[in-house]
């Protein structure tokens, strides 16, 4: 099985902490062109009334919410949700200055436990590509969105940071190791070039809206982890050769530096669709 939708992996290896996920923020967060960060451009997309019931579906760390505590209307009734118990205990951690402003359930995005109609809003963050079964999700999605609901969908382009993917694909060759074992590839089942397609049939309206930026990396080690972030093929490995191979990595990234006279341009192709129930 694809290891994009393979939900064992992602909840037991690729997403069972945050660690993974937060090397690969790390590098956006340092290293972005972009002056507006991608979570406040993020929250200016939103537009909802000021009492509304919100569900995010596969909520990772929870950063979305933890960089906009300060612009969350009081009377949001907002849950998070996760398939992995392990981000949600991540969610739960860093929203703790919250206290009592969030909900948090472990639950499938393919089978929600909610009636119909109970949400204003539905957020489904860079995971929808995760999902075995995108129509059915869909369904789901509409099924629980009040009539006007209203879907936030964060996804990327088939380009997305596909120097990023040269250079793991170089170092592989170079060490005569296979890095990548396929979480991170093209084709990608909903992203911005077939997202409205697929978005279409369940809303009435669907509007897509790009984030602009790039990144400029001067730094060989967050280049590494963010790599190394991606694969699951160096985590199988004994702790000498992983160590081994991440030391191996970090050189290779520092040449590669120095051969683009300290600074590597990476592009990004990152969006969200807006939909309309």
């Amino acid at each position: 099985m694809d290891k994009f939708t393979d939900q064992q992996y992602l909840v037991t290896q690729q997403y069972a902490s945050d660690a993974n996920l937060s090397a690969r923020i790390a590098l956006h967060e340092r290293f972005s062109t972009n002056p507006q960060g991608w979570y406040a451009w993020y929250f200016e997309q939103i537009s909802l009334p000021p009492a509304a019931r919100i569900l995010e579906v596969g909520c990772g760390s929870g950063k979305l919410w933890r960089e906009n505590l300060h612009r969350l209307p009081a009377a949001w009734d907002i849950t998070l949700s996760d398939l992995s118990l392990g981000m949600l205990r991540s969610a739960e951690r860093n929203l703790a200055a919250a206290g009592e402003r969030f909900t948090f359930r472990v639950h499938d995005v393919q089978l929600l436990p909610y009636e119909n109609a109970t949400f204003d809003a539905l957020f489904a963050n860079h995971m929808l590509y995760h999902v075995p079964n995108l129509e059915r999700t869909l369904l789901e999605i509409q099924r629980v969105l009040k009539p006007g609901g209203m879907l936030y969908a964060a996804t990327n382009g088939e380009r997305h940071m596909a120097e990023m993917d040269a250079l793991g694909m170089a170092f592989a060759e170079h060490i005569g190791f296979t890095l990548e074992e396929g979480f991170t590839h093209r084709n990608l089942r909903f992203s911005l070039e077939n997202g409205a397609r697929q978005l279409q049939p369940y809303f009435s309206r669907v509007e897509r809206r790009d984030y602009p930026d790039s990144l400029v990396v001067t730094e060989a080690r967050p280049l590494a982890a963010y790599l190394l972030s991606t694969t699951s093929a160096v985590a199988s490995l004994d702790a000498a050769f992983r160590k081994q191979i991440t030391r191996q990595l970090e050189a290779f990234m520092a040449q590669k530096l120095q051969e683009n006279h300290g600074a590597i341009h990476i592009h990004k192709a990152t969006g969200l669709f807006i939909a309309q129930k």
